[in-house]
């Protein structure tokens, strides 16, 4: 081995241990109780809150499930969200993009029926919308792999403001443990920034797509270049959060997706403050 290779080495090594320090570093503060250290609602409130969140149906989603043909089992929904979408916070909740993600993925299926399913996700948070896609794939009787991206590691026992709390701090996979066999036949949980990760992500085609990361005009943008030239003609991608008061940049990003980028779209409003974005590939 010449001096140059012996050199290259050295530097790599150095460089390696270098970027494994720094990642530590950049990631250290989503193992350090991101969420806060105490808990942040009773059990009662918790389930108090559950009832509301029930109630906040929509007629623009009935319509789009009848629609489509597809409706989620409601009770199996409703516990889901109890453990992931349950949360104390000054706005009311909403658990409908389950409910939106199921009936578009499962018409998606229907009508082409792929061999095995590419589905990206980016904003795992507590698991709820990467479920729910499994829960299609399982309703279709078809196989795939659902990657999810977040900060926030699988792995790490945390306080999570959830019902799932009294127990004492748990990690999102304990969280989810009574969907275990769901997410073992379909999801694959990533933690780091997405504008890192999804570039080495190595699929040929992603037939879907939920992104729901970080909601600046940037961030939407760099999710989306990752994603564009994986998807063909009739291929979709979801957005959340659709609201140009609270989130400009996100819906700067997806008018210029949907205008520039061969995407027609369709919007559902389910109430003032929300909306949805399923952007179709032409």
């Amino acid at each position: 081995m010449g001096l140059i290779d012996k050199g290259y080495r050295v530097i790599h090594k150095l460089a390696y241990k270098s970027y494994e320090s720094l990642d530590l570093f950049v990631n250290a503060r989503w193992y350090a109780d991101p969420f806060g250290t105490k808990i942040h609602a009773s059990i009662e409130e918790y389930y108090q809150l559950a009832e509301e969140a029930k109630k906040n149906s929509s007629s623009a989603v009935v319509d789009y499930e009848n629609e489509k043909g597809f409706t989620i089992d409601l009770e199996w929904l409703d516990e889901l969200a109890l453990h992931t979408q349950i949360v104390k916070k000054s706005s009311s909740l909403s658990y409908l993009h389950g409910r939106i993600i199921y009936t578009t993925l499962m018409d998606y299926l229907k009508n082409r029926r792929p061999p095995r399913v590419n589905i990206i996700e980016t904003g795992t948070a507590r698991g709820f919308s990467a479920v729910c896609m499994a829960k299609a794939l399982e309703d279709s009787n078809l196989e795939g792999l659902i990657t999810t991206f977040d900060i926030i590691p699988h792995h790490q026992s945390m306080i999570w403001n959830c019902i799932d709390d009294h127990g004492g701090p748990k990690s999102r996979s304990q969280i989810l443990s009574h969907w275990q066999g769901l997410i073992d036949r379909y999801i694959l949980f990533h933690q780091g920034y997405s504008k890192v990760e999804l570039p080495k992500v190595q699929f040929d085609r992603v037939h879907f797509a939920f992104l729901d990361g970080a909601h600046g005009y940037q961030d939407v943008m760099s999710e989306f270049y990752q994603i564009k030239d994986k998807q063909q003609s009739g291929d979709i991608i979801i957005y959340d959060d659709y609201n140009k008061v609270q989130f400009p940049g996100l819906v700067r990003a997806v008018d210029e997706i949907c205008s520039k980028y061969s995407y027609m779209r369709a919007d559902i409003k389910p109430d003032s403050d929300r909306a949805y974005v399923i952007a179709i590939k032409r």
